[in-house]
């Protein structure tokens, strides 16, 4: 049975020393820049070697995050910071932007490079088109089943990577623009401000509150300590721990307990258990209660936290009284206390703080136990029954550090050492590690007879194992003495210690990269030196439409480009041989547009189309993921990557055009600027009008929370706006901006930036309204004149064409 990499998250220097010393075969973490978690401590360059040069010695694998989008104004720095990563030998980079990870596989070949779940590969067919990038390993999607994975892992030789633990997104991780267009902080930049945290309500089509108040998008935290045994008969590759952000004791406890699980089932499967023990020290150190994610298919409720988006801790007591004269509140305790601990009041204006003095009949304690009275002061009177909660256990956090700050605990590599010793010659000592790594080392000294004491293999083996502040540990030891044999003890030493400098260079040279054989700079001036087409071609309008009233008005309004297709693909089905017979009548190009998510089921559905429409000329595909696009170019199909493909760069534009791509929706998180800066080989389009998704999740936010199967509602957020939600028939989620986009002044701008088409996404609206803003946008095109575009939409954003993201 193949062992899985246990990989464990590092924000910073010292949560890397805890994940390396509490059992990790592999530690990802992030410098400065171009990593998915900026809020992070992260690693300078300088921290960067080292964190190298330690794991490597240690026999740790080393992954670095470039796990965002990358501007074109970016690119010749990441670049270079690929340059970097790769002389220093890190192991492999984890990618989110498609340009920067096929960049690096052709520039730099002896890298591994790995596509982040941030890529959102939730299909067979995705895999196999990063596969043939030489894609060296993926991060499936987290709303996966386990069943799927083990369908993926089946198809490809690519390594398959999965979460196991930690936080979760209520959004498919790289389709979220929540917090990007909430407040410029995007999620693919590194600077997710974490809007599914909140409080929202949901509200009904006429603003009614379905709910109250609650963290409707907060989802629990991931724990797949218990089915372990599952997940490594599905051969995954990789089990990867989240925490980037986590403190350095939650990633050694973490890391500690799955290594330990781990091994214990690899060692006898039959005898498998999880220590209840090691069960409430993960909960202890961090939680927002568990769930098992879509492992084991929907789990609806289970999903969710809405009650607390932080950490819940471990249940402490309740209070039993308050004493208003003196501010303190009594607590009858069912879990251990000590000053030091963090405590929550979950009443319901819950607040909580670190405890530092509390007493017990009258007298001041350090400590007290389960069924004892403390009482604690508070800011505010506590209502009896109140549940309290430890959220952080300074008595575990203590022995925690000790695993990566205490040197008899620390990671030794074990090495097998054979000694030869004859009169005459210099000692020689051979130091082998796990991979094979031999060292030799001579004594300067020769071996002298000797007169009175001679060196037997006690005397010798207690010099060779002073290995106590090395990375080494002494596993097998043979010894050659000839009779009579005598050499100092001080030589000996000197000789071990040659061996043990020997073998760490031998171990880090292994993992020294063969030099590139071409500069990567020529690679970026070629990108960038595309000229562009010599001659503008004529700014076209398309419209996304979802039902078959829509396209009929679209299309008899003069669309130049209808995308026939929304959320709910049995409508696609049923319809679009009719729009594809109306488009051809009015000279209309016509594209079967796809879900934002194409589930295995949904990808057959969508290939039986293909094979049966024969899409000619003038036809073709819209498709936001891989694997759909290359399922059609093979078949000869027209392919338009949609904007959830997150195209942001020259570069990823040249490999879609490479992959037969016709055409790129840009993403809406590039700037007018950033537009402008585009070498594009294959025309672009934008979105230019409509109320752009946010969010996508499996989770049935409607359903859930209301026990209605209805279809549409409204999420209300703090400050009294309603963003539109949408079930499609998978159950799916879809979460819209609470404002429209509206760029109807500015389509000259655009066209002059070298977009080709502007689109206007018209998902959900009716055909009266669908009729109006493609005559509005068509008439503005004609005249060239600006129009009050309040009038066209109302309330509106000019999303972030002006302003950009972070």
């Amino acid at each position: 049975m193949k062992k899985p990499e246990l990989l464990s998250p590092a924000g910073n220097i010292e949560a890397l020393r805890a994940a390396v010393e509490n059992g990790a075969d592999a530690v990802y973490l992030g410098g400065k820049e171009f990593n998915a978690r900026r809020a992070a401590a992260n690693f300078t360059r300088e921290e960067l070697k080292e964190a190298v040069e330690y794991a490597h010695l240690k026999g740790v694998n080393l992954y670095v995050t470039a796990n965002i989008l990358i501007s074109d104004g970016e690119m010749e720095k990441a670049a270079d910071f690929v340059d970097f990563l790769y002389s220093i030998g890190v192991d492999g980079i984890i990618v989110q932007d498609l340009g920067l990870g096929a960049f690096i596989k052709r520039n730099f070949p002896h890298m591994e490079v790995h596509g982040s779940t941030q890529m959102t590969i939730h299909n067979a067919e995705s895999v196999k088109a990063l596969e043939n990038l030489k894609f060296d390993r993926v991060v499936l999607a987290r709303e996966l089943s386990l069943d799927e994975i083990r369908r993926i892992k089946s198809s490809t030789s690519m390594e398959i990577e999965t979460f196991i633990h930690g936080a979760l997104c209520f959004c498919y991780s790289g389709q979220c623009l929540m917090s990007s267009f909430i407040g410029s902080r995007s999620g693919n930049r590194g600077q997710c401000a974490q809007p599914c945290r909140l409080h929202y309500a949901l509200v009904d089509e006429k603003g009614t509150k379905l709910t109250e108040k609650l963290h409707l998008l907060s989802p629990r935290d991931l724990k797949m300590i218990d089915h372990l045994p599952r997940l490594i008969e599905a051969g995954i590759d990789s089990f990867k721990i989240e925490g980037r952000l986590k403190r350095p004791e939650y990633v050694a406890l973490v890391t500690a307990a799955y290594r330990q699980t781990i091994d214990r089932y690899l060692e006898a499967p039959e005898r498998y258990h999880v220590p209840p023990e090691e069960e409430k020290k993960l909960a202890r150190i961090f939680n927002r209660d568990f769930t098992t994610g879509y492992y084991f298919g929907n789990p609806g409720a289970e999903l969710m936290s809405v009650d607390c988006p932080r950490n819940k801790g471990v249940f402490l007591g309740k209070v039993t009284g308050y004493d208003r004269k003196r501010g303190f509140v009594k607590i009858l305790l069912e879990e251990h206390l000590h000053v030091g601990d963090g405590v929550d009041f979950r009443g319901e204006e819950g607040f909580g703080y670190a405890v530092t003095e509390f007493y017990v009949n009258g007298r001041k304690r350090s400590q007290a136990g389960p069924g004892e009275i403390v009482e604690l002061r508070t800011r505010e009177p506590i209502p009896r029954g109140t549940p309290i909660y430890k959220t952080s256990d300074t008595v575990l956090m203590s022995e925690v550090r000790k695993t990566y700050t205490d040197p008899k605990y620390a990671r030794k590599v074990p090495v097998d050492v054979e000694v030869l010793l004859e009169v005459g010659r210099p000692m020689v000592v051979k130091m082998t590690d796990p991979e094979g790594n031999e060292a030799l080392a001579y004594s300067d000294q020769v071996v002298q007879k000797a007169e009175k004491h001679p060196l037997d293999e006690h005397a010798v083996r207690g010099q060779i194992d002073r290995l106590g502040n090395t990375i080494f540990a002494l596993r097998n030891f043979t010894a050659r003495i000839e009779k009579s044999a005598m050499l100092p003890f001080s030589s000996m030493n000197d000789t071990r210690r040659r061996a043990v400098a020997k073998l760490e260079q031998l171990r880090l040279a292994r993992r020294v990269k063969p030099p590139v054989e071409k500069s990567w700079r020529e690679f970026i001036e070629e990108v960038y030196r595309h000229p562009g087409s010599e001659k503008p071609l004529p700014f076209k309008l398309s419209a996304r439409v979802d039902n078959i009233e829509s396209a009929r008005a679209a299309i008899f309004s003069g669309i130049d480009i209808i995308y026939f297709g929304g959320e709910n693909f049995s409508e696609t089905k049923k319809y679009y041989a009719e729009v594809r017979r109306l488009a051809y009548g009015y000279g209309c190009k016509f594209f079967l547009a796809l879900p934002q998510i194409v589930d295995r089921k949904t990808m057959e559905e969508f290939e039986d189309i293909l094979d049966e429409a024969k899409l000619g000329h003038g036809e073709g595909v819209l498709a936001g993921n891989l694997g759909a696009i290359t399922s059609a170019v093979k078949r000869g199909v027209k392919a338009v990557a949609d904007f959830s493909l997150n195209t942001f760069n020259s570069v990823s534009l040249k490999v879609l055009n490479e992959l037969g791509v016709s055409r790129a929706v840009l993403s809406p998180e590039l700037s007018m600027n950033q537009i402008r800066q585009l070498a594009a080989p294959l025309l672009v389009e934008c979105l230019v009008h409509g109320r752009l998704p946010l969010m996508v999740s499996e989770h049935n936010l409607i359903k859930t929370n209301i026990a209605a199967d209805i279809k549409k509602a409204g999420l209300k957020d703090r400050l009294g706006k309603v963003f539109p939600v949408a079930v499609d028939e998978r159950g799916r989620s879809h979460i819209y901006n609470c404002y429209e986009l509206c760029m109807i002044n500015y389509l000259g701008e655009i066209r002059d930036a070298g977009v080709n088409v502007g689109q206007l996404y018209l998902i959900g609206k009716e055909a009266g309204e669908v009729e109006r803003l493609v005559k509005v946008y068509k008439n503005v095109l004609a005249v060239k004149e600006k129009i009050d575009e309040k009038t066209l939409t109302g309330a509106h954003t000019y999303g972030h064409f002006f302003r950009g993201v972070k």
